[in-house]
């Protein structure tokens, strides 16, 4: 098993920004070591790797303040590519919610008695808008509202009652002052959120017609087969390098269907059909996905690998391993971290901010 890729395509040329650097850190990492500007000039990279994909993976890396004299060199199709990349990097996105330089919270709220973390476990509407409040109060800049779990081996619900699990909450948040998304694998549902008043359509399979969003936003995730088959897929060899490919011809088609950059993330779907290598190959190599020129969702938030890393079994002891790994997505470049405990996480990125 391949956490780089299994695929034999055409060559093809990846950059990825090494050793990232933040607030006063990236400035200084500008001034003095002639390093690559992300994000607005949020972050900077001090190094770039150069990966290569022909036969097999091959990996240079590359002072940032070198990068002009390497692209010189290169063949025409690789300077292109290079320099498309480069573009990427540079804009902090307008995605809903995210603002300021540091990364929003996407505040879960699951309208079901059936999700894998049990407090986080609601059968009534009150239960939700309440939770939703909270969430809000603790520092969340999205509420994301799911009826249907996505937990490994969930099976499906109705149309009719997913659509009565979220439009309900969806009506009643709509005057907390932050955007709403919804969190679900039907076109059905997300057309219905969106006249709801929600602005976000949180698709985890990736697979959402471009119609369906129209002028909303949209996440595209990652997920190898569906909920209650996709832990059978971390046996197949897909790797880091193929979900980015992936994910990049996703995001050409709702271009294409009339989609700005601005209206796209994507989640690279950690714990979605992915064994344990795979999810932490997903977080180490973060930043490659900046070159896809889009927001980054990430959602650690008390998953099964984080108890597989840390010895917990039991999703309710994983508030630690939850924080760190969503500082590791934070400092990889994702503007947007979904998770269970807002305001734990919201003083965890306090606290870097002013240490890192």
């Amino acid at each position: 098993m391949s956490w780089l890729s299994s695929q034999r395509l055409q060559p093809r040329l990846y950059l990825e920004p090494l050793d990232l650097q933040w607030g006063s850190a990236a400035k200084r990492a500008l001034r003095l070591l002639g390093a690559m500007p992300l994000l607005g000039g949020v972050a900077a990279a001090p190094s770039v790797a150069v990966w290569r994909r022909d036969k097999d993976f091959t990996k240079s890396e590359i002072p940032a303040a070198e990068l002009a004299g390497w692209l010189a060199k290169q063949t025409t199709a690789d300077q292109s590519a290079a320099e498309r990349i480069l573009r990427n990097w540079q804009k902090r996105r307008a995605f809903p919610g995210v603002k300021g330089d540091g990364p929003a919270l996407m505040g879960i709220v699951n309208v079901t008695n059936d999700s894998f973390y049990a407090p986080s476990r609601i059968s009534s509407e009150t239960a939700a808008v309440a939770m939703a409040k909270r969430a809000v109060k603790d520092g969340a800049g999205i509420i994301d509202v799911g009826g249907q779990s996505t937990r490994p081996h969930g099976g499906p619900v109705s149309l009719v009652h997913e659509l009565g699990a979220v439009l309900p909450v969806l009506e009643q948040i709509a005057a907390l002052g932050v955007p709403t998304s919804v969190d679900t694998l039907r076109p059905a549902v997300a057309q219905a959120a969106l006249a709801e008043g929600a602005l976000i359509v949180n698709d985890v399979s990736g697979l959402m017609p471009p119609i369906v969003a129209g002028n909303g936003a949209l996440i595209i995730g990652d997920m190898r087969g569906n909920p209650s088959t996709m832990q059978k897929w971390p046996r197949s060899r897909v790797g880091v390098f193929d979900i980015y490919d992936w994910l990049a011809k996703r995001i050409d088609q709702y271009l294409a269907a009339g989609m700005t950059r601005d209206q796209l993330a994507i989640d690279p779907g950690f714990g979605f059909g992915k064994a344990v290598s795979h999810n932490q190959a997903l977080i180490h190599h973060l930043p490659l996905f900046l070159g896809l020129g889009v927001t980054i969702v990430v959602g650690v938030s008390r998953k099964g690998s984080l108890g597989y890393l840390s010895g917990t079994p039991s999703a309710t002891d994983r508030l630690p391993a939850s924080l760190a790994a969503a500082m590791a997505a934070a400092r990889g470049g994702a503007s947007i971290l979904r998770v269970h405990d807002v305001a734990a996480t919201r003083q965890m990125l306090q606290v870097v901010d002013i240490f890192v």
